[in-house]
């Protein structure tokens, strides 16, 4: 399992972008491999434009093995 570390009380925005840049993806790719074809969709849930739903958080827990509560609240 991956834990990222949280810096300074990030916003769940702001750790779904942290996934994706750890692991050197562009928007693009990463958008793909969690069922989003639209950079700018991807681009919009990172600066808090739009809203992360609980399918892409099931999806990008699932595709990056990434802790759900982490994701959510910054925690475990």
């Amino acid at each position: 399992m991956c834990y990222y570390t949280d810096k300074g009380g990030a916003k769940l925005n702001t750790r779904f972008k942290l996934i994706r840049t750890e692991r050197h993806l562009s928007q693009e790719e990463f958008g793909k491999r969690i069922g989003i074809e639209s950079r700018s969709h991807i681009s919009a849930l990172e600066n808090g434009n739009r809203t992360i739903t609980d399918r892409i958080i099931n999806d990008v827990c699932r595709e990056f093995n990434v802790n759900e509560t982490w994701l959510r609240t910054g925690e475990g």
